[in-house]
């Protein structure tokens, strides 16, 4: 091309900071038009062989330091794209034609990647690919689904690599290999395969100042072209840790030095039961022990959450089981009632340790959580589902520091647990968790496990071979009472529901520990006794008479018959 540089000022053809007002013009056009004429003129002499065409546009890169003329040249390039983009797609082979428009980054010059827009642009590079609907390459409906997925620049090469690769259909094996040389293993061909909708920024390999997933960063401060705080400031000044408030939606504060910050005000409080009623036998609502309108904004809020991660692996809850629930309740407060001394002040109340194994979606930790002030609750779960951290986060905000966690597999971080636990609730796929939970606690410590379908299954209660079977005939546990729940409608929409409607009526027991098999494991396959070598910690205690409504109540079933 013959042309000369009219102005002095530097063109937008060289990256640079300084200039105040640069000229965006070369030889009467901006250089934006210049690169569109090249392809336009590339698809003119070449339209009936296979070609492809890169632009760098560069068109509002690291621009001008007065703010208002940033805007001026991305303006004039969205012109001239569009006018482009109306003559390409008025061609004949534009039904063979994939066009792909990505930014990389927004502003990133001077004082402007410190404004929050400017950083949400830097996690959220635009994107959008036109597509012809009917390509052989192409699922449209794959397609569409990805467009609310995770996806990166690893993906969008991994189809480019897809499009531009010979057919199959020729050398198959040597076509594959390829394919193949090359291409990210975590990646995803955004024309044929869905993402999935678990990805994280962990699997999908983006780094994490750049990561657009909350749940997964530890702060949402400035970090692109600004300290880079998740790599360095945090360490550096050991700045704490942004948490995020889920009734709000909003991230909390942080108290700095020097700063007064006024003590948040909590919507519900957790009040201490001093006089716990005995269960009312004709209902089973919950509003006699607790302020149920936190419980049920809790449970709000995870419903909020997991109906984010539609086909997720969402599994039931204590909300099921109203029986359990109020019951549960109850026990909890009566052991919480009985051990704090009449006129005691709520800060100098010990706390009452809650182990659970299976976190789920959170509904009995917060069930738990809102029976007591003093209630600590330690949940034992993978938390590999999509939903858990973004639940158990929620969960935290409205409960405190009471709300902990130990991440991994339940039938191993139980026995590892350091601490001991006053009440055991035990609901995870491990088959050995309430025997380990039961070696965790003191005599007279309360067990009950997820309510079932039957009592004689051979995992959890009194099948051949079952934990509670084992733990009875090691004279582990004893003062077993079981009831039954009211039967009621399944909703289709429950995962354990299976997508369809049914009738449930599950059932499930209360026990005590009895102090005799704290210091070893009990086990389950062979049945053994192991002497224990801890003795009972603590006086056991008797259920006593009208602890519980006899018409829920079941016969517990003959671990010799099984």
């Amino acid at each position: 091309m013959n042309g000369k540089v009219i102005s002095q000022k530097r063109t937008y053809n060289v990256e640079y900071d300084e200039e105040e007002v640069p000229d965006a013009c070369f030889d009467g056009k901006s250089r934006g038009e210049i690169g569109l004429e090249y392809i336009s003129q590339m698809w003119d002499a070449y339209d009936s062989v296979p070609k492809f065409a890169y632009l760098n546009a560069l068109a509002a890169h690291d621009y001008s330091l007065d703010a208002a003329h940033m805007p001026l040249s991305s303006e004039n390039y969205d012109t001239t794209v569009f006018r482009f983009l109306s003559n390409i797609m008025a061609r004949n082979d534009s039904r063979d034609t994939f066009i792909i428009l990505r930014s990389d980054h927004g502003l990133q010059g001077g004082p402007h990647p410190i404004d929050y827009a400017t950083q949400i642009e830097h996690m959220h590079p635009f994107t959008a690919v036109i597509a012809p609907a009917k390509h052989p390459s192409l699922s449209i409906d794959t397609f569409a689904l990805n467009q609310n997925r995770l996806a990166t620049g690893f993906d969008i090469y991994h189809s480019m690599r897809y499009l531009m690769s010979a057919s199959l259909n020729e050398d198959k094996d040597k076509s594959k290999l390829l394919f193949d040389y090359g291409i990210p293993r975590w990646s995803y061909n955004l024309l044929r395969q869905s993402i999935p909708l678990n990805r994280d920024c962990n699997k999908a390999k983006i780094p994490m100042q750049f990561c657009p997933c909350i749940d997964e960063r530890s702060d949402m401060a400035p970090g692109f072209y600004v300290g880079h705080s998740e790599q360095f400031e945090l360490r550096k000044y050991n700045l704490p840790l942004l948490d995020y408030d889920w009734n709000i939606q909003q991230f909390v504060a942080p108290t700095l030095p020097g700063r007064f910050v006024p003590k948040k005000q909590i919507k519900y409080d957790v009040a201490l039961n001093r006089n716990v009623p005995s269960p009312v036998c004709n209902t089973s609502f919950l509003d006699h022990y607790i302020d149920t309108g936190m419980l049920e904004e809790s449970w709000q809020l995870i419903n909020n959450i997991t109906t984010i991660y539609p086909g997720s692996d969402v599994s039931g809850g204590i909300f099921l089981y109203p029986r359990q629930a109020m019951l549960l309740v109850y026990l909890v407060q009566r052991e919480v009632a009985s051990k704090v001394p009449i006129g005691s002040r709520l800060e100098t109340v010990k706390p009452y340790r809650v182990c659970e194994t299976g976190f789920g979606s959170g509904h009995s930790a917060a069930l738990f959580l809102s029976s007591a002030p003093n209630i600590e609750l330690v949940s034992f779960d993978k938390f590999d589902r999509p939903y858990q951290s973004a639940t158990f986060s929620a969960l935290r905000s409205v409960y405190g520091k009471r709300l902990t966690r130990v991440v991994g597999d339940s039938c191993n971080t139980v026995k590892q647990y350091k601490k001991t636990c006053d009440f055991l609730h035990g609901s995870s796929l491990c088959k050995t968790d309430n025997i380990d939970l039961i070696a965790k606690s003191p005599a007279g410590a309360t067990l009950t496990s997820t309510a079932m379908s039957s009592l004689t299954d051979k995992s959890v209660y009194f099948g051949k071979g079952a934990q509670w079977a084992t733990l009875q005939k090691n004279e582990c546990i004893e003062d077993i009472v079981c009831f039954g729940e009211e039967k009621r409608k399944l909703s289709a929409d429950l995962y354990l529901a299976n997508g369809r409607e049914q009738t449930i009526s599950h059932q499930f027991c209360f026990a005590r520990n009895t102090g005799n098999c704290g210091s070893e494991r009990i086990v389950a396959s062979k049945g053994q006794k192991v002497a224990s070598k801890v003795q009972r910690q603590s006086k056991r205690r008797q259920w006593r008479t009208g602890d519980f409504c006899n018409s829920w109540m079941l016969k517990t079933p003959n671990i010799e018959a099984n």
